[in-house]
């Protein structure tokens, strides 16, 4: 699918060269959630004194001031599930209404009917048991029958929407059971995902390489047979460690509170606030340790090209 991709920055050549605002923004709706991943940053289960959600006037307050600073769209994601936001659908119809690009990364385990350009799930799981390993509740079952339900009504109510599955991979024989198991439900595309972890740890073993080309292989061979299956950019970047984060310009990732982080990834590392006069000032001064960085990273590829498009080059002027 074409929304899974890593040479997006094509698109914006403009901003590169010129005013450098920001294109995405990443929204936490809520900083709790109804899975208990254990890898998860976030982690908060039940609603403590921190929990909140973003209130829909909030939210409206924040949406106008992104759209001022060139937002081109909306991620709704982050530091809890999006869906059980109480405010969600009236957040989502004012932006449909509005006429908003938006997409929504979800577990899906509660069942909402919304437009946005995209719909993520993130399944994980080829039966109760696995699903529970990986999301900490039981509810595989659940979430398949929501996503049917949901693409039997997009087909009718908003065909426009790209709906899909992802399995972030720990290893090659995940490919296949996870494609048998899930292929029969009705998406756009089944995305394979490698694993995300600080400075690429979670590859640092002698078996890596190999399980590596072997879930690159199995997915390829999947893909053969089926066009919606995705192999996943960040496959080709999995020993990609940048220097510095020369396309963090490109997104800004906004906390459920309206506090502007270094990105989604870092929700520890707050730089100001969305309303602050500065605000784009504060995050492009904003310096952060890439040692600690997620490999592969999502703006691995941004931040790719943005660093070759600043690359000084000597003799310029020959071709």
């Amino acid at each position: 699918m074409e929304n899974i991709a890593g040479d997006k920055m094509f698109s914006h050549i403009g901003r590169v060269l010129n005013d450098q605002r920001p294109i995405t923004a990443d929204i936490f709706l809520t900083n709790y959630c109804n899975n208990k991943c254990p890898y998860c940053t976030y982690g908060r289960w039940e609603l403590d004194a921190q929990a909140y959600s973003m209130k829909y006037e909030e939210f409206i307050t924040y949406a106008e001031r992104l759209l001022s600073l060139g937002v081109e769209g909306f991620i709704l994601t982050g530091g809890g599930e999006p869906t059980i936001n109480p405010d969600i659908m009236k957040i989502t119809a004012w932006m449909e209404g509005k006429g908003i690009h938006y997409g929504i990364n979800t577990n899906f385990n509660r069942l909402v009917y919304i437009k946005p350009d995209y719909l993520k799930v993130s399944l994980d799981g080829w039966d109760e048991e696995s699903y529970e390993k990986r999301r900490g509740v039981r509810a595989y079952e659940k979430v398949r029958d929501n996503i049917a339900r949901y693409a039997s009504w997009k087909r009718i109510n908003s065909p426009e929407t790209s709906l899909g599955i992802q399995i972030v991979v720990q290893d090659h024989e995940e490919v296949y059971r996870f494609y048998d198991a899930n292929r029969d439900l009705p998406v756009d595309y089944i995305s394979f995902r490698p694993a995300e972890s600080t400075a690429g740890d979670f590859y640092n073993h002698e078996y890596a390489e190999k399980d590596i080309n072997q879930s690159i292989e199995a997915i390829k061979k999947l893909k053969q047979e089926d066009e919606r299956v995705t192999l996943n950019f960040k496959w080709e970047m999995l020993d990609r460690q940048e220097d510095r984060c020369t396309a963090q310009w490109a997104q800004i990732a906004v906390n459920e509170h309206g506090e502007v982080m270094y990105c989604c990834h870092k929700p520890y590392q707050i730089v100001g606030h969305v309303m602050d006069e500065d605000i784009l000032e504060k995050k492009r001064a904003a310096y952060t340790d890439m040692g600690q960085c997620d490999i592969p990273c999502r703006m691995t590829a941004p931040n790719m090209f943005v660093a070759q498009m600043e690359k000084e080059r000597k003799d310029a002027f020959f071709i």
